[in-house]
């Protein structure tokens, strides 16, 4: 599989910020395998794919729970 220009690992330091989230709730997802992350040479990083899965996906909950303007 090749790598993608656009793909980029996260530092777990940086996902509050990026997110605009708590640290308490990076780890809820993280806990809850809502977000997964991978081990390279032993430190931790989240692939930026997985993120854009992961606001998708409560973009398509929250799109389900609003009314449907028209």
């Amino acid at each position: 599989m090749p790598l993608h220009s656009n793909r980029r690992l996260y530092q777990p330091a940086e996902l509050p910020t990026l997110l605009q989230l708590s640290q308490e709730q990076i780890d809820f997802l993280v806990r809850t395998g809502q977000l997964k992350s991978i081990r390279i040479a032993g430190e931790e990083r989240f692939d930026s794919h997985e993120l854009d899965e992961l606001i998708q996906t409560y973009k398509q909950i929250a799109e389900r729970k609003s009314p449907s303007v028209q």
